[in-house]
């Protein structure tokens, strides 16, 4: 009989500010039916009781899981971007795949085992599962996030699906971000995917790093897909004070991201017609006007 392997996952939590979820952020990890190998707390310099949650939680994780590997890195300074974060997370991470599990969003109990299926394909460098959408208080908005990634209604995310990663590109991606949540996401730590590199030049971007950074990551295989909502995204809704000035500044870095796209990517004729649609949404829920 065999004995079944399984592979070495580093869960990294990225923390600012939120003592009130962490708690039961770590316990839905802990929770999972797939072992992790190793579980790493980035603080980025928290003003609230976040540091003295962390310690206590870890001192019984050392007691209640003493094969797991756990580590606590504090930033003296606040970085200011989540991404800073991700950076640290693929650098002090010693696993072969690397879950950004953010500390304001839960998970299901069978997130790893479903993602991680995916790995069984080499090929696959990214592979995610479909978000369910909670509030502050952890309630449910929307039971997934299908209706806001595939505005264009080509079923698209219907199914789970294993497909290469710039196919994904072409059909769907060059359009919009189409993962909405790094805590959905699992990384192959392959050694030919410069992800450093990426991280970086996704830091040239206020508010689409993320998907400059799995774009650029799917360049490199395949993507993997789990239909089912086994992520929990909390959503905070930001004050109305200085969002038109994000809002411009998120118009106009899609604009950019679709230019990229077009000038790498051979797209179908009706992704652009899709592109120029979504830029033009964004106009209208902006109240941008041209001059």
């Amino acid at each position: 009989m065999a004995i079944l392997q399984h592979k070495k996952v580093s869960v990294v939590i990225p923390n600012y500010n939120y003592a009130r979820y962490l708690r039961k952020r770590i316990k839905s990890i802990l929770k999972q039916t797939y072992p992790i190998y190793e579980l790493i707390i980035l603080d980025d310099c928290s003003s609230d009781n976040s540091i003295k949650i962390i310690k206590d939680e870890i001192e019984k994780i050392k007691i209640r899981f003493p094969k797991t590997k756990v580590k606590f890195i504090e930033n003296s300074v606040n970085s200011g971007k989540p991404i800073a974060q991700w950076k640290k997370a693929f650098s002090e991470a010693s696993g072969d795949y690397v879950w950004i599990a953010e500390a304001d969003d839960l998970s299901d109990s069978n997130f790893l085992s479903d993602v991680m299926k995916g790995f069984d394909d080499p090929d696959v460098v990214l592979s995610y599962s479909e978000s369910m959408i909670i509030n502050r208080i952890g309630m449910m908005i929307t039971p997934n996030f299908r209706w806001s990634r595939d505005r264009e209604k080509t079923g698209h995310f219907k199914n789970s699906y294993s497909k290469e990663g710039n196919d994904e590109i072409c059909e769907i991606m060059a359009i919009r971000c189409t993962i909405p949540n790094v805590s959905a996401v699992v990384f192959k730590k392959d050694p030919k995917i410069p992800f450093f590199r990426y991280l970086d030049q996704s830091l040239n971007f206020l508010q689409v790093g993320d998907w400059f950074f799995y774009a650029s990551v799917l360049k490199h295989g395949k993507i993997h897909y789990v239909s089912k909502s086994l992520n929990r995204f909390r959503v905070h809704y930001d004050s109305i004070t200085g969002k038109s000035k994000k809002n411009r500044k998120h118009f106009d870095e899609v604009v950019a991201m679709h230019k990229m796209f077009d000038e790498q990517f051979a797209l179908k004729e009706n992704v652009k017609v899709a592109m120029r649609n979504e830029e033009q949404r964004l106009k209208n829920k902006y109240g941008i006007i041209e001059k």
